[in-house]
């Protein structure tokens, strides 16, 4: 990867858009959040908390926007992880909530056996729909809304496990890039140690992101700001200094995963359709706008 990051050295991540008032995006998404709880009537906010960067900045954003006592965590290990168990840890202890934790080794490995799962990719699928079915149980157990924690990088590239960690009710850092979430989370003065942690999934053991992307953050955000926020070509990509192998990967990988941005597809067949054109009407009977 170090080829790969040595020509964009040569180009300053000076845009606009990356000098944002970080003070502003917390308070956007601090309102944001507790917009869409109120919006949805709903008691309090559940998370999965992994330990790494993207989970707790969505964390003290939503303690911000909802205060501790309405935000509800839960750390799905699996098996034993000493280093994130230490930084959930720090998490607590910083903002003085209790972190369920529920061990999904067992069941995992129940699945891995019967269906004989050795792929590491499919296992990692598995561990993340896993997770996904305990995140939702406690949102009906808490009446909590879920927040997810993906950003703008890996929804763009596809980098999470459809209807697993994808899975979520609303989304507040899906349009900042990991980088600027990094920004964000030493701004709101999360713990250090988790700031300066390689990202991981924690799909298997010693998978980290951009090893498995093959691509540093600060390469494939700028190559991704440039093509998607400001519509460059893939030749004004190639003169930013980029190589045409990375550039085309990205493009690759943003373009295999297009369904995933999308809620399942429903052929229209009736006046109103869901997610095309349905509207609630109000008890007077006008049309919801």
């Amino acid at each position: 990867m170090n080829d790969v990051k040595t020509a964009i050295e040569l180009q300053p991540f000076d845009t606009p858009f990356f000098r944002q008032d970080i003070s502003f995006l917390e308070k956007v998404f601090v309102q944001f959040i507790q917009t869409e709880i109120e919006k949805y009537q709903f008691t309090n906010a559940v998370i999965a908390l992994s330990g790494g960067l993207d989970s707790t900045v969505v964390t003290y954003l939503a303690v911000r926007a909802l205060g501790k006592d309405r935000v509800k965590l839960l750390y799905m290990p699996y098996g034993k992880n000493v280093s994130n168990q230490d930084h959930i840890r720090l998490i607590e202890t910083d903002l003085g909530i209790e972190v369920e934790f529920y061990d999904i080794a067992e069941i995992a490995d129940l699945l891995f056996l019967e269906r004989a799962i050795q792929n590491p990719l499919r296992r990692g699928n598995v561990l993340a729909r896993l997770r996904m079915v305990n995140i939702f149980d406690m949102s009906a157990r808490e009446k909590a809304l879920v927040i997810g924690t993906s950003n703008k990088t890996e929804l763009l590239i596809g980098y999470s496990t459809w209807y697993g960690d994808g899975a979520a009710g609303i989304m507040p850092i899906g349009d900042i890039y990991k980088t600027q979430v990094r920004s964000l989370g030493k701004y709101m003065g999360i713990p250090k140690e988790i700031l300066k942690k390689p990202p991981s999934a924690e799909l298997w053991p010693g998978q980290t992101d951009e090893l498995e992307i093959g691509i540093p953050y600060e390469v494939l955000d700028r190559i991704l700001y440039y093509w998607v926020d400001q519509r460059f070509s893939k030749e004004a990509l190639l003169e930013k200094g980029f190589t045409e192998e990375v550039v085309s990967r990205v493009m690759k990988m943003c373009y295999r995963c297009l369904y995933k941005q999308k809620l399942p597809v429903i052929p229209k067949v009736s006046a109103r359709t869901v997610g095309l054109d349905y509207r609630l009407m109000k008890e007077t009977g006008n049309v919801e706008p």
